[in-house]
């Protein structure tokens, strides 16, 4: 079993709201801010907490908002630590974007959204608006699209070529995956059957008359001593495609251009990263030559980098090579066929593993533990690549070290950590995983994300109703660099960060009573 940290970003919702053009709730349209929506009165309640939630779509056009009807603030509580437990308060709707919580007084709370996600925060206002890529009300359906593909102007194709797909409007990535495979060497495809597989796991139907351009870009193999990698060669944007919703083959023709290529040259500190192996487990140990190895990308940022990077529009340029702590000089060069309005976020990733057992006699298998630094490309590539933050040290569950194995006293346990020993952590994320084996394989060692809490804090007292008697769990704390984002005020800006660190470390096998 391997639990995978390494964060992708987070699919579009499918939201019903009204979308409201930007330029129609500001005085201008030549690309001044917008205002922001009107906030509600305080007053003069020093124990209330006041919050708003607004959708942000990003369009290839420009930014569009719209109310919120996702759910979201029908979910939303909070929690107050007592010395008894926490009491609940709920929240009260003050327009269509704001709400309110009463009787909240001042010091940390802890707000709940949804069955398992919080914040410990002890702010008075809340901003839960959330920047989203695509358009609203895009079509989706389970199975794959199928696609009869007709296209020239490609390099020489190997066989397990593949097409990646990008279409921001409709939030949609994925790839075009050939029927049968080409001819090697073979430059054009001839009504080709393909599939569209969607990196969502469930496929949107792209439709020209929306407004939506698919990007079509043909990735080759490439190798910089044991980096292995995929980067973007030729491309083509088609603003006349729709795909079918029926079942029926949609048709699509594309004359490829070639993309000017461009070098990037990383001076990967790898060393630096390793070093701090220890600070994530005593048993954490590199991944296997033949697993998920450590990581760098370069990922387009559609629209450009003003309000972070907002969804996912796959890579520019992905690759990976064996783990191991050996510092390494990369040249490397890429193809970046996208407006130059988008931005480039470049990033590494250094991952581990740790062995986990469910008991004595029960299966057994390995969680996943990663190290990660970004930034916009040009800051990435004009200093080392280099570790900026180390984990947070000294994990502790009701004063015992968390990375022993142990048997809790009580269903709510207080998790306690120092610091990193390298930068400084604006935030921490501590995640709670069961473990497991589903009734069909109890061989299979499997885990489940059961509740994660956001804070500024060191401290963690876990709620009622996470946890379960006689069940067995592992918790990841995470340590954040968010510069001049507070998390805490800000929670949905989580995965829009540019410039940020995370660095992770995770306790033994924690069982209930």
């Amino acid at each position: 079993m391997l639990i995978s940290t390494h964060r992708s970003r987070p699919s579009p919702s499918r939201l019903r709201v009204l979308l409201v053009p930007l330029c129609l709730l500001s005085l201008a349209c030549d690309g001044d801010k917008p205002p922001e929506p009107p906030r509600p009165q305080v007053g003069e309640d020093p124990n209330s907490v006041y919050g708003q939630r607004i959708i942000h779509r990003r369009l290839e056009t420009g930014d569009v908002v719209a109310l919120d009807n996702t759910g979201v603030r029908s979910t939303l509580s909070v929690l107050v630590p007592t010395s008894a437990g926490f009491e609940p308060r709920s929240a009260i709707s003050l327009d269509a974007d704001a709400f309110q919580f009463e009787d909240v007084p001042q010091g940390p709370y802890y707000l709940k959204r949804g069955a398992g996600s919080y914040v410990i925060t002890e702010h008075r206002r809340l901003n839960l608006d959330e920047y989203l890529l695509g358009r609203e009300a895009v079509v989706t359906v389970p199975a794959v699209i199928p696609i009869t593909l007709s296209a020239d102007g490609l390099a020489p194709m190997d066989a397990y070529q593949e097409l990646d797909v990008v279409a921001p409007n409709a939030g949609a990535v994925g790839l075009l995956h050939l029927d049968t495979a080409p001819q090697p060497g073979a430059t054009s495809l001839v009504s080709q059957g393909a599939e569209y597989r969607s990196a969502f796991g469930r496929q949107e139907i792209i439709d020209g008359s929306q407004g939506d351009r698919l990007y079509l870009l043909q990735k080759l193999r490439r190798a910089e001593g044991d980096f292995n990698y995929f980067a973007i060669a030729r491309a083509q944007a088609l603003s006349d495609v729709t795909f079918r919703a029926d079942g029926q083959a949609s048709a699509v023709a594309v004359a490829f251009d070639a993309v000017a290529q461009q070098q990037l040259t990383v001076d990967w500190r790898r060393s630096s990263f390793e070093e701090h192996r220890a600070a994530v487990h005593p048993l954490a140990v590199p991944l296997a030559a033949s697993s998920v190895r450590h990581s760098l990308l370069l990922a387009p940022a559609v629209g450009g980098l003003s309000e972070g990077v907002v969804g996912y529009a796959g890579e520019l340029l992905s690759g990976n090579l064996p783990a191991g702590g050996e510092d390494v000089s990369l040249t490397l060069e890429y193809g970046n066929p996208f407006p130059a309005t988008w931005g480039v976020v470049a990033s590494v990733v250094h991952r581990y593993q740790v062995p986990v057992r469910l008991s004595e006699q029960g299966p057994s298998g390995t969680v996943g533990v990663s190290m990660k630094d970004q930034s916009e490309l040009s800051a990435f590539a004009s200093r080392p690549v280099q570790a900026r933050l180390s984990p947070p040290t000294k994990l502790q569950v009701d004063g015992a070290n968390a990375q022993e194995e142990r048997v809790l006293a009580s269903l709510m346990p207080v998790f306690t950590w120092d610091p990193p020993a390298v930068g400084t952590a604006d935030a921490y994320e501590l995640r709670i995983f069961r473990l497991g084996t589903p009734p069909s394989a109890p061989d299979v060692l499997r885990a489940e994300t059961v509740a994660t809490f956001l804070t500024a804090q060191r401290q963690v007292r876990v709620p009622p109703g996470v946890l379960q008697a006689q069940q067995a769990y592992v918790v990841r704390i995470s340590a954040l660099r968010t510069p001049g984002v507070d998390l805490t005020r800000t929670p949905y800006r989580l995965d829009s960060l540019v410039d940020t660190s995370l660095a992770e470390a995770i306790t033994s096998v924690l069982s209930t009573p």
